[in-house]
């Protein structure tokens, strides 16, 4: 948890630039989008342990309208910029060095048991869903709005409704 939390917080500061230990821990007290991360690693380590982890989740969805499962996986390096309203179903992957904007979906389908796989580096802009057990691939850029009903390849660009593939297989930095 604390590895995950570690890499969670180097990625959210980022878009501070350098800062001495003292800015670093201020902004560690002041921003949302570390608060959310910290109280949704909590929760999911709660549940790995068997342990209630109820006070987190309604902390989380009672500040940022977020309601994650504690079946969900989610790989290090989660990166919130705008921690609010994002659902995360059952049985979802999340990889490492993933973007979620705010109200990003993440949810069943028909009574299927597995959610989305989002591979490492996935970027979901504000209001991205993605529906059913789809694959999107690492680095894709999933667009403002989209949704997501068929896999991502790697590397590509989608947006719309439903989600279709603008660039694929375009090198992103």
């Amino acid at each position: 948890m604390f590895d995950n939390l570690r890499q969670d917080i180097t990625r959210n500061l980022r878009d501070y630039g350098p800062q001495s230990a003292l800015r670093r821990a201020a902004l560690c007290f002041t921003l949302n989008s570390i608060h959310a991360v910290a109280l949704i690693r909590l929760q999911l380590w709660c549940a790995r342990h068997h342990l209630p982890g109820i006070l987190a989740s309604k902390i989380l969805f009672w500040f940022f309208k977020i309601e994650i499962s504690s079946k969900a996986t989610i790989g290090p390096g989660l990166r919130l910029p705008h921690p609010m309203g994002i659902i995360i179903a059952p049985h979802s992957f999340i990889g490492a060095n993933c973007d979620l904007y705010a109200d990003v979906r993440l949810v069943l389908s028909h009574g299927r048991k597995h959610g989305p796989h989002l591979e490492d580096g996935v970027f979901m802009g504000d209001g991205a869903k993605a529906v059913g057990a789809v694959r999107i691939g690492s680095k894709a850029v999933i667009g403002v709005s989209a949704v997501v009903t068929r896999d991502i390849p790697p590397n590509a660009v989608a947006a719309g409704v439903p989600a279709r593939v603008l660039h694929p297989q375009t090198q992103l930095t």
